[in-house]
């Protein structure tokens, strides 16, 4: 059971209908549209299919259900209003967590035949109107009612992750390698396979794709958010191209260029990261007879900060997708999702992802560093071009890290002082070589006759209670500073 491809309507339809009842993930309706209702199934079938195991859920108009005979409806989903309000709009709206549903026509002997695919949610139960509802014996209730049907319920989406659900089903080999590029990510994974068996059987392996029993193969969120032709192409991932918007001046007021990428985060990332790049001022210089290019930001650290941005958004989050924003002066980088550890820990903490394999494997292609090392080098490379500290926040169900050009102390603001101050004392604490007087001098630009601006600077990080110092009967001469949390 649980027949996923919406690629040919015809065929989900012929699929449905042959299946030998209603199931728990499967719904007939002949021609009765209320939308509360459907709004109440919706949330039934989506947690119904979590349940079953099954990758989507179907409500199907204009089918009898006893005998599954095609009747035919003359409602038309797309057209259908609450209010002033477009149905698909009022219904995912009421829907928490937000899930990708689909309205699918088909004609069957000049039968209009209305399709509902819902996909479930894979961080917790789908609500609709603040309550979720669940199938028992074809009729939906309230999951409140059945406790250890919830309680399982929370079990299996904390296990299944959004990677593992389904893109595209039932794929033949010649549309996986039409619509992906499934070598050039294994090359890069390696060892590299040529024949397209071993290739399709290597994926199977990673799991990025399932053998569907059926001569066809499903494609994994994974697989295509990695190696995607077209990222938005595919329905559920539409949303997560990332994309860069450059700005002329300081403000959004006027936008020069707004590009979104198309190809897999694999496949594309190099020429994401090589068009940004392009957009930020540079000189060059020689060095060690070499001509290089010094760009005001260093590339290592937005390589660093995007990556991160791709990584940790929150993928079940509709309509939203990593946004890149360069300004004169500095670039802004904003993913979806709140940050699963405080932005002040970000350079200490152990990393953690909602996206486990996601970022597993962004670390085998190489894309990102090992865990919690990127956002060290990332910070030590602006550090040693004296760059203002970039501002870690969150917002709004987002994760913003905004990264600044070249600035003087005297320009900095007091915030950005501070601030500054706290991130050299977390790294030197990090590489076992805490802050002092002069190592903070040193990172801001400033010279021997300016100790004092410094003291002052590290009394106000102390009574922010940003730092403190490392031993607290040492003289000021050789203080050494540590960061709030240093244990």
């Amino acid at each position: 059971g649980g027949v996923v491809s919406i690629q040919d309507p015809q065929a989900l339809l012929s699929n449905l209908i042959s299946e030998p009842r209603e199931a728990e993930w499967l719904e007939f309706k002949q021609n009765r549209f209320v939308p509360e209702d459907v709004g109440t199934y919706v949330s039934a079938l989506a947690n119904s299919a979590m349940l079953a195991g099954v990758p989507k859920a179907f409500l199907v108009f204009g089918v009898e259900d006893k005998t599954h005979e095609i009747v035919g409806t003359n409602l038309k989903l797309k057209d259908e209003k609450v209010g002033n309000e477009i149905f698909e709009n009022w219904v995912t709206r009421l829907l928490s967590p937000r899930i990708n549903i689909e309205f699918v026509e088909v004609f069957v002997d000049q039968k209009n035949i209305q399709i509902i695919a819902i996909d479930p949610a894979y961080i917790s139960p789908v609500k609709f109107k603040s309550q979720a509802y669940i199938r028992v014996d074809s009729v939906h209730k309230n999951i409140s009612e059945y406790p250890e049907r919830e309680r399982e319920l929370w079990a299996v989406t904390s296990r299944l992750k959004f990677e593992r659900g389904v893109a595209a089903a039932h794929l033949s080999v010649e549309e996986i390698f039409d619509r992906f590029e499934p070598k050039s990510l294994l090359r890069e994974l390696g060892p590299e396979r040529n024949s397209r068996a071993a290739i399709i059987d290597q994926l199977i392996d990673e799991e990025l794709l399932i053998d569907d029993r059926q001569n066809g193969y499903d494609v994994t969120n994974l697989f295509a958010l990695l190696a995607a032709n077209n990222i938005e192409e595919i329905n559920i991932l539409r949303s997560k191209a990332p994309r860069v918007i450059v700005y002329k001046g300081n403000s959004k007021l006027n936008a020069e260029d707004d590009v979104t990428g198309r190809k897999g985060y694999a496949l594309g990332f190099s020429g994401l990261l090589g068009y940004i790049m392009s957009k930020i001022p540079h000189r060059e210089e020689m060095r060690h007879g070499v001509r290089k290019k010094v760009y005001d930001i260093p590339e290592i650290s937005i390589r660093e900060f995007v990556a991160n941005a791709l990584i940790h958004q929150d993928l079940t989050a509709s309509g939203a997708g990593p946004v890149i924003e360069i300004f004169d002066g500095r670039i802004k980088i904003t993913n979806p999702g709140e940050p699963l550890i405080e932005p002040e820990r970000f350079i200490d903490a152990p990393a953690k992802s909602r996206n486990e394999s996601l970022a597993a494997t962004m670390r085998r292609l190489g894309i990102c560093e090992e865990r919690g090392s990127g956002i060290d080098r990332a910070l030590t490379a602006i550090e040693r071009q004296m760059l203002a500290p970039p501002l870690f926040q969150k917002v709004e169900g987002s994760t913003v890290v905004t990264v600044f050009g070249r600035q003087s102390f005297a320009d900095m603001s007091r915030d950005d002082r501070l601030r500054a101050c706290y991130q050299h004392a977390a790294l030197r604490w990090e590489s076992h070589n805490p802050m002092n007087n002069q190592s903070l001098r040193k990172r801001l630009g400033l010279n021997d006759k300016q100790y004092s601006q410094i003291s002052r600077l590290i009394s106000e990080a102390i009574e922010a209670g940003l730092i403190r110092p490392l031993d607290e009967t040492q003289g000021n001469r050789n203080a050494k500073y540590v960061p709030f949390w240093a244990a």
